[in-house]
């Protein structure tokens, strides 16, 4: 990325190994075989996000935090070499979750639909489990304490590495990812989080009066578990699951009665958590089926006003068309000014694209009609920024192109058009409405770049304005939705109605600028795609 200091990977990286060592402090090997300490270990989601997030990159960090860690809490002080090689053996198991989550189930799949976060679970449960034989063999091999019972230390390192990722790691996606924290914040900061808080917290205090799961009170804890997922859904259920999980570890460490039992506790509080989040996740599918309903009835609102105003103005572009045309045989037939013969000739092309666009735009939301043509991915965005080359100098705006690759496509010119130049569009107003140029300021910058990325290729418009705020982010496709005082908010709506139609995809990055990316099949992907579809 540019811009980003060097020092930023190795900064990022002395955060991880001080966040690892201090949950792995806090809990501990003990906390995988003994009573007293909390009976979770959130160090392992830690070590499964930061490997989700960066991959084979986050293998020396979490490497050098595992070492550390284990030096600091050794789980046989009298071996350290022993001690230094249990606090080893989960790494790999991290990694490999991690990878599989990467690649099987990326961008928090996981935790969006009931299959994913039930094969995620699993996953972690089993890793859990084979992390804790290995551990079991170390602390009980020949030459270590023999007082352990193999299955109080496979039990207890089990349910402290599944709690641990089970709780972390969605609520580490949720907080860290750009996309993703803007609206799991807007959820969660309301009244309703701090009363689910007050009553986890009141439930936990009367319940560990008695054994676990021995009180009734213990069962209770579902309620406001079930109250935050189906009132704020996947963020509601994260955020109770973490305030439930502290109070374990509170409620562990503060001496109160029945330490003894408290893995039975937390295989209570895994079931309840992986409840509420299936709950939770319903309630996310079922409103993202409700908000795409709407903004499918929404988008067809704007087709029929689309489709009335087309039919309006479809006439008098059609005389302004021919009148165009006589003024161009009449300029011929008495020599005029080669100027004028210009003028008129860039007056009816553009009545003429008006035209185009207008019965093109009418057949799309009468019929979903495209009619694909074979394009140049250079062609398509040259064409669309020469249209724009004039306005955005008027407005003192560079507008920087990088050179495009040689790449071909299948789709609907005109819509295609349509779509680019609205980003255009959109980008110049934006930076031509903020404040001047001046020479302390940064000058005012459109950047067009397009590329190749296996089976796709992608047009990306970035503008150096004042970005799209957090806020309004998520509605911004939607119907009626402007960044403008004077939009109607119809032009995203439809240009990502299009390009989903070319079976393409249109975004924001989130960020302090305003970035979008379409990106579209390229030629031989329809042909592939229609040879898998056949086998």
């Amino acid at each position: 990325m540019h811009g980003t200091s060097p020092a930023r990977p190795i900064w990022r990286g002395c955060v991880f190994v001080a966040a690892y060592v201090a949950c792995d402090v806090l809990s501990g090997p003990e906390a995988r075989y003994q009573a007293i300490a909390p009976v979770w270990h959130p160090a392992a989601g830690l070590a499964v996000y930061a490997a989700i997030r960066h991959g084979r990159r986050a293998l020396l960090p979490l490497v050098l935090a595992a070492l550390l860690a284990a030096s600091i809490t050794p789980a046989l002080p009298a071996q350290p070499l022993l001690s230094l090689l249990a606090g080893l053996l989960p790494v790999p198991l991290y990694l490999a979750l991690a990878l599989f989550t990467r690649r099987r189930l990326p961008g928090g799949a996981f935790f969006a639909s009931h299959r994913g976060m039930l094969l995620w679970a699993g996953l972690a449960a089993l890793a859990s489990l084979l992390g804790a034989l290995l551990y079991a063999f170390v602390v009980r091999g020949p030459g270590t304490a023999a007082g352990l019972s193999w299955v109080d230390v496979l039990s207890r390192y089990a349910i402290a590495e599944t709690a641990g990722m089970l709780a972390i790691v969605p609520a580490a996606c949720c907080l860290f990812d750009p996309a993703l924290r803007a609206d799991c914040l807007a959820r969660v900061r309301n009244g309703d989080t701090a009363a689910y808080t007050a009553a986890i917290a009141l439930l936990l205090a009367f319940a560990l009066q008695s054994p676990a799961p021995a009180s009734l009170a213990y069962y209770l804890l579902m309620l406001p578990l079930a109250w935050a997922a189906s009132r704020q859904g996947m963020a509601g259920a994260i955020t109770a699951a973490i305030v439930l999980e502290a109070g374990v570890t509170v409620a562990a460490l503060w001496p109160v009665l029945h330490l003894e039992r408290m893995p039975n506790l937390q295989m209570l509080v895994l079931s309840l958590i992986l409840s509420g989040f299936l709950i939770g996740i319903a309630v996310d599918i079922a409103r993202r089926a409700s908000d795409d309903l709407r903004q499918s009835l929404r988008l067809a609102a704007a087709g029929e006003m689309a489709a009335a105003v087309a039919h309006e103005l479809n006439q008098p572009l059609t005389a302004l068309s021919a009148y165009g045309s006589a003024c161009q045989r009449l300029v011929l037939r008495d020599g005029g000014d080669p100027l004028l013969t210009r003028t008129v000739d860039a007056m009816a092309a553009e009545a003429q694209r008006a035209s185009n666009v207008l019965r093109r735009l009418r057949e799309f939301f009468r019929s979903g009609a495209i009619a694909l043509d074979t394009l140049t991915l250079a062609e398509l965005v040259q064409d669309s920024v020469a249209a724009f080359a004039e306005q955005a100098a008027a407005a003192q705006v560079a507008l920087q192109v990088h050179p495009v690759p040689a790449a071909t496509l299948l789709g609907d010119r005109i819509q295609l058009d349509i779509v680019l130049r609205n980003l255009l569009a959109n980008a110049v107003q934006a930076l031509a409405e903020g404040p001047g140029s001046t020479p302390s300021a940064t000058p005012r910058r459109i950047t067009v770049d397009a590329g190749v990325e296996g089976l796709s290729v992608w047009v990306r418009i970035a503008d150096n304005g004042p970005g799209i705020a957090d806020t309004i982010r998520s509605r911004l496709f939607q119907p009626f939705v402007s960044l403008k005082s004077s939009g109607l908010g119809l032009g995203l709506a439809i240009s990502r109605a299009i390009v989903e139609a070319h079976g393409g995809t249109l975004t924001a990055a989130p960020g302090r600028h305003a970035v979008f990316t379409m990106t579209l099949p390229a030629q031989g992907a329809r042909r592939e795609r229609k040879k898998r579809d056949e086998h």
